[in-house]
C-alpha cells in the first residue's frame, strides 16, 4: 500500500465522520437551541426576603415576579444589586440568569468544526484521486 492510498483511505474516513458527526452535532446544537424557545431580557434586582434573598423583576406586561436568588450569577450579590435575567412570554414566573445563546453552542461549534474537517478531507480525497 503507497502514501497516496493510504492518505485516501484516511480521507474517506475524516470526511465520512466529519460529514455525517458533524451535521448531526450541529443539528443537535439547532435544535437545543431552538427547544429552548424564546426569550425576553430584563433588568431584576435582588431584595432581601427571610429566610434567603429573591430576585425580582417585571414582565411585558408589567406585573411582578419573584424567585429565590439561588443561581451562581446571585450568590454573591447584596440586596438592592441589579442582575440581568430572561424570562419567558408565555411563563413570565420563571427566568433564568444565564444567557440562553449558549444553549446548544458547543453542538454547534463542535458540529462545524467536524463539518469543516470533512469538507476538507473530501476535497483531499477528490485530488488524490487524480494524483
Amino acid at each position: 500500500m503507497s502514501g497516496l492510498e493510504f492518505a485516501g483511505i484516511i480521507s474517506e474516513i475524516l470526511t465520512l465522520i466529519g460529514l455525517f458527526v458533524g451535521g448531526s452535532l450541529y443539528a443537535v446544537g439547532l435544535s437545543v437551541r431552538g427547544i429552548s424557545g424564546r426569550w425576553v431580557r430584563t433588568d431584576a434586582v435582588i431584595a432581601a426576603a427571610l429566610p434567603t434573598h429573591v430576585i425580582r423583576w417585571y414582565d411585558h406586561e408589567g406585573d411582578v415576579h419573584e424567585r429565590p436568588a439561588d443561581t451562581h450569577e446571585t450568590h454573591e450579590l447584596a440586596p438592592g444589586e441589579d442582575v440581568l435575567v430572561w424570562f419567558r412570554r408565555r411563563s413570565p414566573d420563571r427566568c433564568r440568569t444565564h444567557d440562553p445563546a449558549l444553549d446548544g453552542k458547543a453542538f454547534r461549534v463542535i458540529g462545524l468544526v467536524l463539518l469543516g474537517i470533512g469538507v476538507a478531507a473530501a476535497v483531499l480525497g477528490i485530488v488524490l484521486m487524480f494524483l
